[in-house]
């Protein structure tokens, strides 16, 4: 087993265990990427806050060779997602972003840039009044990483 070092934000976790949850990650060095945190669900545990929804963290993770799920060993908490309580649907705007990232980015794909605009887009929830513009700008970023975005220039057909 490898010990790796990265930042990443939380996109979705899982209770496992009775003290332990599974939780996914987007990593700036190893993309979409999935692990035990052993003790988590504890009032006191290893990680406190680091594991939150939407918060970005420095972690340190044992990788598995096989198909098995990687082993959480160390997190702790570099920024907290704080969308304005007055305004709702920066919080949703947030759950929709872990949902792109869950949903369209494989395991193990890295995608430092899109990392940097996912971090971006979650500041600019926490703080503008309006969500739809910087949602647009990581809807149209993320399609770009994965190579999805049409052509808006030129008709794909006749290429005028």
């Amino acid at each position: 087993m490898i010990s790796e070092k990265t930042d990443a934000i939380v996109i979705r976790q899982v209770d496992w265990s009775n003290s332990s949850r599974v939780v996914t990650y987007f990593t700036r060095d190893f993309g979409r990427t999935s692990a035990v945190a052993k003790g988590a669900k504890r009032l006191k545990g290893p990680f406190d806050s680091a594991l939150d929804l939407l918060s970005t963290s420095r972690i340190v993770f044992l990788r598995k060779s096989s198909s098995a799920l990687d082993i959480l060993t160390e997190a702790s908490l570099t920024n907290r997602f704080r969308p304005d309580p007055a305004n709702i649907n920066g919080f949703y705007a947030g759950c929709y972003l872990a949902e792109l990232l869950n949903g369209l980015t494989e395991e193990y794909d890295p995608h430092p840039n899109l990392f940097d605009a996912a971090c971006q887009t979650l500041d600019r929830f926490a703080t503008a009044t309006d969500y739809r513009l910087p949602l647009l700008w990581f809807e149209l970023t993320i399609l770009r990483e994965i190579g999805q975005l049409p052509a808006f220039d030129s008709c794909v057909l006749c290429a005028e």
